[in-house]
C-alpha cells in the first residue's frame, strides 16, 4: 500500500490498533522510532510504549505532534484509540513473576513465554553503566504477540 502525500478522512487499509498503525505510518514514511520522537518533541519511550501497545490513549498535543510528523489528520490515530482508564498491566502480572523472568533473562534462558498470552517472548539483556561508571545490565522483553512488555 502507497500512502498519498497527506492522509486525511476514511483510509482503507490501515492497520486497526494505535500500535500497528503508528508502526506502519513511522515504518511507511520511512522514519526510525527515534527520529519520529525527535521531530514530534515526543519522548522516545512514550513512542516505544505506544508501538509495544501499553499507551493506548494519547494527549491532543501529542497525537497532533505526531500526526504532523507522519503526514496524518489527527483523526486517522484517534480513531483507533482506547481509553480505558482501568487498564493497567502492572495489575495483571504478579511482581513475583516479573521478578523470576528477569532473573532467567539475566542467566540466558530461553523461550520464555508471555504471562498474560502465553506466547513466545523476544528477550534481550541491555549493557549500560551506572552514575558511577560501574557496568549494569538490564534484562528486558516483550511478547510477540500481545501488549505485555517487561521493563526493569
Amino acid at each position: 500500500m502507497d500512502l498519498p502525500k497527506y492522509i486525511h478522512g476514511q483510509q482503507e487499509g490501515l492497520p486497526k490498533t494505535l500500535a500497528s498503525r503508528l508502526s506502519f505510518l513511522r515504518n511507511k514514511r520511512c522514519l526510525h522510532i527515534a527520529e519520529l520522537s525527535y521531530q514530534a518533541r515526543v519522548p522516545l519511550e512514550l513512542v516505544e510504549d505506544i508501538e509495544a501497545g501499553i499507551e493506548r490513549w494519547l494527549a491532543t498535543s501529542v497525537r497532533q505532534r505526531i500526526a504532523r510528523v507522519l503526514k496524518v489528520d489527527p483523526n486517522i490515530l484517534e480513531e483507533v484509540e482506547v481509553r480505558d482508564l482501568n487498564f493497567d498491566l502492572r495489575t495483571k502480572v504478579p511482581h513475583e513473576l516479573i521478578e523470576r523472568m528477569q532473573d532467567e533473562i539475566l542467566i540466558s534462558v530461553k523461550d520464555l513465554k508471555c504471562p498474560l498470552c502465553s506466547s513466545l517472548m523476544r528477550t534481550w539483556i541491555q549493557e549500560g553503566f551506572d552514575l558511577n561508571g560501574n557496568p549494569i545490565k538490564s534484562p528486558k522483553g516483550h511478547c510477540t504477540v500481545c501488549v505485555f512488555q517487561l521493563k526493569s
